[in-house]
């Protein structure tokens, strides 16, 4: 009995506890959360193709070529790039490890630590993968950069060089970090700080250091975004939650061809930022504004390992590309769309067929969460041109019966009949007087 309740006691206690909130983190190197990663249709996008970065899937036995080949690499960077002995570089990380194993998850270390084999411990295995996969991962990044063949400074075949780039920017993203590859890369190649200066690449803000590779790359393709719509964002925000009853309403089109028969028309915006969709209002139609982009194979794992990344929960920002993927997938809904946006010189469809792309966008967008206040005004806009009854009817009648040029030439031939009947009609009545 006294044991139950003490068992009581603790539950209460940790009740007690759960009560307080705790700070957001700096994002720590974790598993793609379960809720996503478990689906089937999706798993795939999630996992390594041919080689692993970071201690999760070290010990898959799928990826015995690709720890064969971060060894030669890592050999070969430390041979052209360093002037230390290997022993001397792992004892870098070695003495660091306390700090790095705070980079990576709980459950990420407890799993890691379970086997064992070929090591005599946790940090000691840690270390050793973290030594490899930095120095194998610089190395591949110099040979990308560089100006000849990186297949042939890699030694790997041209078919192969695919699946390494998408383990190494997806992947790595969220299985490795490049915190700890730069903190062994600043102490110990001082001696190459122009070089690497050479090949660095700029973010939007250079104050936040990216926490690993998949935080990088979504900084860059939001620095796409052009100085106009950052310059307004504060605005956009205050004049979306000004309206925010307009806002938060159901949006009720289903997808491209509803808003071009309301009278909406689409181009292509002058950058690639996905923040940058602007609308314009005229007196009967208006102009929809997108981002230009190119839907290939590389497509899926890019959006899905970022929207996984914004998903996670020590994330903290404003769900752009959660936000605009759900935006894409409001006007894509079949094949026809994507064939507009074709046309429209807004998306380059590298894949098989239309289906393919409107899928892709179907099943990238499923359960996904979105800020609604990532395109305020352009949601009350849309919003207010959509449900304008007297422009609605006007664009729908153009559309109707002038939306092709055979339409509009019977159109007139007719407008011309009629009209020169009633001037026939009109001579005859006054010769008769």
């Amino acid at each position: 009995m006294m044991a139950s309740h003490t068992t009581l006691e603790e539950k209460f206690d940790e009740l007690q506890k759960a009560e307080e909130t705790p700070e957001i983190s700096a994002p720590k190197i974790q598993k793609v959360p379960e809720y996503l990663r478990n689906r089937k249709e999706f798993k795939k996008y999630y996992l390594p193709r041919l080689m692993s970065i970071g201690p999760i899937h070290h010990d898959n036995a799928n990826l015995k070529l690709g720890e064969k080949y971060k060894l030669m690499w890592a050999a070969q960077y430390i041979k052209k790039y360093t002037r230390k002995i290997a022993q001397d570089l792992h004892k870098k990380i070695v003495d660091k490890i306390d700090e790095l194993k705070g980079l990576f998850a709980e459950d990420v270390l407890t799993a890691t630590g379970e086997s064992l084999k070929g090591f005599r411990s946790l940090d000691e295995k840690l270390s050793w993968i973290l030594f490899i996969d930095g120095c194998s991962l610089l190395y591949f990044l110099a040979a990308m950069n560089a100006d000849d063949n990186p297949e042939e400074i890699l030694n790997i075949m041209h078919a192969q060089l695919f699946p390494v780039m998408m383990d190494v920017t997806h992947s790595s993203l969220f299985f490795g970090s490049e915190q700890e590859e730069e903190e062994e890369e600043e102490e110990e190649e001082e001696e190459e700080e122009q070089q690497q200066q050479q090949h660095s690449v700029s973010i939007p803000n250079e104050s936040e250091l990216p926490t690993h590779l998949l935080d990088l790359q979504r900084k860059i393709i939001l620095s796409k975004s052009s100085s106009k719509t950052k310059g307004n964002e504060a605005d956009n925000m205050n004049q979306g939650h000004k309206s925010s009853e307009k806002n938060t309403r159901m949006m009720t089109y289903r997808n491209v061809q509803d808003l071009i028969k309301v009278g909406i028309k689409l181009e292509p915006g002058a950058t690639q930022g996905p923040i940058d969709i602007d609308f314009f209002e005229g007196w009967f139609a208006a102009k929809l504004t997108l981002p230009e982009m190119i839907v290939d194979d590389i497509t899926a794992f890019t959006f899905l390992n970022l929207i996984a990344y914004e998903m996670c929960p020590d994330f903290d920002k404003d769900y752009e590309i959660s936000s605009f993927v759900s935006f894409m997938d409001s006007l894509i809904d079949n094949a026809e769309d994507v064939r507009i946006l074709r046309r429209k010189g807004i998306l380059l469809n590298c894949l098989g067929s239309d289906e393919e792309a409107a899928h892709l966008f179907n099943i990238i967008s499923t359960d996904l969460w979105e800020n609604k206040f990532t395109y305020p005004i352009v949601r009350a806009q849309i919003h207010e041109h959509y449900y304008n009854k007297y422009k609605t009817w006007i664009a729908l009648g153009i559309h109707t019966y002038f939306n092709n040029p055979w339409t509009f030439i019977a159109f007139l031939a007719a407008f011309i009949a009629l009209t020169l009947t009633f001037v026939q009609t009109l001579f005859t009545i006054k010769q008769s007087k």
